[in-house]
């Protein structure tokens, strides 16, 4: 491996007792779908030990029965019976000389809900205000850490992580907005953290000074009404006082669901996001070790927080997800081999607010890890795929990893169908980089690509395939049907009227005044109103919806987005277009039926439905030896998972041709 120029990122670091290889700590995430104890969830961790990451946390491994979690989402750290999960994923990093450690949580989600306090309304996985612990009740729970701890330790893990901060159970303790007590356990910070402490000791008597020990802790409260930082830092500095902590994790502003827009950047978040909080507790604590993060893409980014002395270790979980060996092409200095996070957080994060398996938006082979590399083809054959958007591209690519010899037809100018065009919106421009990831290994792999060509019956016979891929893809619907308004708006032919296509693939311009009419509760919308209004324009954003981006509410994105929007754009939600005329759109309330006209409009824009592109798939039928059709041609989705279905949906193909 070529040496690095990196200073600090991949240099050991001693947390405790533990020597660990590198810098980059892989933040604990739960990838839900893989089933407990399986090889499936072994072999995931295993492939990010393999791929550089030297620190490894096994996520959300609960303390206490909870009852209200889905049975399989997480292990039981309380349970014996899955001691043999933890080891099974313990031997498969230590494989690789990393280290791993297991994170304890308290989710609340008992049947006999509790907390500090009841003063405050708890929501992380359900709207509630439990009623205040009783004494007993504190020390069986401190107990629960302790012992989960232990089966860590058991099972082999090298440490122990329990969060005090973004929603998790103990902040009820530790934080003043939820901890009312008038006893032991409340009032001080000493108070407040007595339960901590007493967790901290009790790990530290059973477990020994040699078995790593860290907390995550919310350093900045201020976005539910704390004070912000200095309540952190005092927080930080008692548990560095104790003596006995190997590593604080410091993330900020982070509240879910409240906050999850700081919990889980987004592509609309800056890199780095808790920085600025650990800086600051930095500052304060100069031996204790700091690890932190938030959205971290470059391993330079990283390297250079570590070198400003923000912190001393880097918390990464997405950008592993999407490419496990994100720290070893950093570290070899193979970044355009890097396969970014596109920051969409549909594919993990997303699946797991809906009860769905989380995987990876541009990595389909999150949770196959543990199987062999591509068996070669039994059969070499001559495929065709139709159309260059991200369902073509993967399927083309793992087709011509197994020994097909591919080309594909695109009829524009360039690869990425719906992808390359959102990447054109503001704060969403990192989406084209798993264009651009896909495009380099089609070049490697000699897939022979045909811009400017359209796959027509007769284009596809002239080179007699094999096998027939049908990856057309969807376009905006140019007559305003959508999900809540099924027939054509009156007046929507007028050539004024636009979609998205239209301005952002064929340089349509836009006139003064713009009403952008978006029913499909995405990022489209709204960054088509937002790029219009950066360009001087009026823009009317007109919805069906209560809100921007609805679809996206469980990741804070919306919020981000009405942030971004409101001071630019008209907003009139509850609303659907009834007419369109030359000049004037006629609006009507959906709730009181009220109409009201928008005068002087040069340009309505369509974002309201994406029906597939399917006319090429119906005329091959029986007409070919072997045909396909995938992606957004098979189904059109035009809010969330779209990416994430056409991906999964290439690799599919590409597996089966």
């Amino acid at each position: 491996m070529p040496m690095s120029t990196f200073k600090h990122l991949f240099t050991p670091i001693r947390l405790g007792a533990l020597e660990i290889p590198n810098r980059v700590f892989m933040s604990p995430h739960g990838m839900v779908g893989l089933p407990i104890g399986s090889d499936q969830q072994a072999g995931y961790f295993e492939a990010r030990a393999k791929g550089g990451s030297g620190f490894l946390g096994i996520a959300s491994c609960q303390v206490v029965p909870a009852p209200l979690v889905p049975p399989g989402w997480f292990i039981r750290g309380y349970h014996r019976d899955d001691i043999p999960a933890i080891k099974k994923i313990v031997d498969g990093v230590h494989k690789w000389g990393s280290k791993v450690f297991v994170q304890g949580v308290w989710m609340m989600a008992d049947f006999n809900q509790a907390q500090a306090s009841g003063i405050a309304p708890h929501t992380v996985l359900t709207d509630t205000q439990p009623r205040s612990m009783t004494i007993d009740e504190i020390k069986a729970l401190a107990e629960a850490h302790v012992v989960t701890a232990m089966h860590a330790q058991e099972a082999g893990a090298d440490g122990f992580e329990f969060p005090i901060g973004g929603g998790a159970g103990m902040q009820s303790f530790t934080s003043p907005l939820y901890n009312q007590r008038t006893d032991e356990y409340g009032g001080s910070l000493q108070n407040r953290m007595r339960v901590i402490v007493e967790i901290i000791d009790q790990v530290r008597l059973r477990c020994g000074r040699d078995f790593g020990l860290g907390l995550a802790v919310n350093a900045d409260d201020s976005t539910l009404g704390g004070d912000g930082l200095s309540e952190g830092i005092a927080m930080c500095q008692l548990l560095a006082d104790t003596g006995k902590v190997d590593w604080l994790r410091i993330t900020a502003r982070g509240q879910k669901p409240q906050m999850t827009q700081y919990h889980y950047p987004s592509s609309y978040m800056p890199e780095g996001t808790h920085l600025y909080a650990a800086a600051e507790v930095r500052k304060e604590l100069k031996s204790m070790p700091i690890v932190s993060g938030g959205r971290v893409l470059t391993a330079q980014f990283a390297d250079q927080a570590i070198a400003d002395g923000k912190c001393d270790m880097v918390f990464v979980a997405r950008s592993v997800i999407a490419d496990p060996e994100w720290p070893n092409k950093s570290r070899a200095r193979k970044f355009d081999e890097i396969r970014a996070c596109i920051g969409d957080l549909e594919g993990c994060f997303l699946r797991s607010c809906i009860g769905q398996p989380v995987g990876c938006t541009v990595n389909p082979d999150v949770g196959f890890e543990h199987e062999a590399t591509l068996a070669p083809a039994a059969k070499i054959k001559k495929v065709v795929i139709a159309g260059g958007g991200v369902a073509g591209m993967q399927a083309a690519m793992v087709a011509a990893r197994r020994g097909h010899n591919v080309t594909i037809f695109e009829k524009s100018e360039e690869m990425g169908g719906h992808v390359t065009m959102q990447a054109k919106l503001p704060g969403l421009e990192d989406r084209s980089d798993i264009v651009r990831w896909l495009g380099l290994q089609l070049k490697k792999l000699n897939v022979d690509i045909r811009l400017h060509t359209k796959a027509t019956p007769e284009s596809i016979a002239a080179l007699a395939p094999d096998a027939i891929v049908v990856a057309t893809g969807s376009t905006y619907s140019r007559t305003g049907i959508s999900k809540n308004q099924l027939t054509p708006i009156p007046g929507a032919d007028f050539a004024h009227v636009l979609t998205p296509e239209d301005l952002l693939c064929e340089h349509a311009r836009a006139g003064k005044r713009v009403a952008v009419y978006d029913n499909t509760s995405y990022e489209v919308g709204p960054g088509v109103a937002e790029l219009l209004a950066n360009q001087g324009k009026e823009v009317f954003f007109v919805t069906t919806d209560s809100g921007f981006a609805m679809s996206v509410t469980e990741l804070g994105i919306n919020k981000v987005i009405s942030s971004r929007l409101l001071p630019k754009v008209t907003f009139i939600p509850d609303t659907r277009i009834k007419e369109i005329d030359p000049e004037h759109l006629t609006l009507q309330n959906v709730y009181t039926g009220k109409i009201t006209t928008l005068e002087n409009i040069d340009n309505t824009i369509l974002v309201t439905s994406k029906p597939p592109q399917e006319s090429l798939y119906h005329a091959l039928i029986g007409k070919v030896p072997e045909l396909y059709l995938i992606g957004d041609a098979r189904e059109s989705r035009w809010s969330v998972f779209a990416t994430d279905e056409a991906i999964k949906d290439g690799r599919r193909i590409g597996l089966i041709l």
